[in-house]
């Protein structure tokens, strides 16, 4: 028996004797007995439940979700824009001289700054040598740099940009160089020729190619394999100094001078990809492009 049943008993009894007494005494009348509820507070019974090893508790508290990881976003295909550096001087040997060079600008991803140091590397070489000449040359007329660019690839992947110059320091013409920069987007690599091919493979094969593709774009102006062969031949250096990635193949500018005579200029393929399947490293830059 709990303590609230006792209580309640010993309650109770003790109103029945007092009841019966009263009967006793009285002239043997018979009195009805009312359920009585004792007046007494029953002390509250608090039971402590230790819940069985690997059941789950009823008054837990639900763990805040985890959010999901947020996914990085893709980087996108890289802004470019051309700007335009210009200066202008004298020298007693030029008298006035005057510098205009475009500059491509990359922005847009996150590797831009280290991109467009390299390009503002590469610029300055250009306008510093010409800058060089300037003591010491000049005899007609004017000293004059002109520099474009021109963009000949820009995805998500990998950026292509050639460079021409043509600068005057006296003479019968002017002297033109090409030269041209590529990166990977990702992390603003730039990328040398040769990690496009498989060991040493690639100078053969793009001696090869651009002998045929030379003399189909050469060949109408009387320039033949007396010129092409000797600035063709399968090594990397014939080849490094103006390339340039196009979606469609592989750009390659000569200096002049190198494949044809002067007036050429600096001429300027493209090899296809295809061309190029059996020599490209399809783990390096230029395998995405390889079809």
């Amino acid at each position: 028996m709990n303590r609230r049943s006792a209580r309640f008993g010993l309650g109770s009894l003790a109103i029945v004797a007092a009841l019966a007494v009263t009967a006793c005494g009285s002239s043997g009348a018979t009195f009805p007995i009312a359920n009585v509820t004792s007046a007494v507070a029953p002390t509250p019974i608090i039971v402590y439940v230790t819940p069985t090893p690997g059941s789950t508790p009823t008054d837990t508290v639900a763990p805040t979700p985890t959010a999901p990881p947020t996914p990085t976003p893709a980087l996108g295909v890289p802004s470019i824009m051309i700007t335009r550096i210009t200066d202008t001087g004298n020298t007693a040997s030029c008298g006035n001289w005057t510098i205009s060079f475009e500059k491509p600008v990359v922005s847009g991803v996150p590797a831009a700054s280290t991109m467009n140091a390299a390009i503002t590397a590469k610029v300055d070489a250009y306008i510093n040598d010409f800058k060089a000449q300037l003591s010491s040359r000049g005899e007609i007329g004017s000293c004059e740099l002109t520099g474009r660019s021109s963009v000949t690839l820009d995805s998500d992947g990998l950026i292509g940009i050639s460079f021409n110059e043509s600068s005057f320091t006296g003479g019968v013409h002017p002297a033109t160089i090409a030269g041209s920069i590529n990166f990977i987007v990702s992390n603003g690599a730039t990328v040398s020729m040769g990690q496009l091919f498989i060991g040493t493979t690639g100078p053969a094969a793009l001696s090869t190619q651009s002998r045929k593709l030379l003399t189909a774009l050469l060949g109408p102006d009387g320039v033949d394999a007396s010129f092409i062969d000797p600035g063709t031949t399968p090594l990397l250096s014939n080849f490094d100094t103006a390339w340039a990635f196009r979606q469609e193949g592989l750009e390659v500018t000569f200096q002049q001078y190198q494949v044809a005579p002067g007036y050429e200029g600096t001429p300027t393929i493209v090899i296809p990809w295809a061309s190029l399947k059996s020599v490209i490293n399809p783990s390096g830059p230029a395998g995405p492009l390889v079809k």
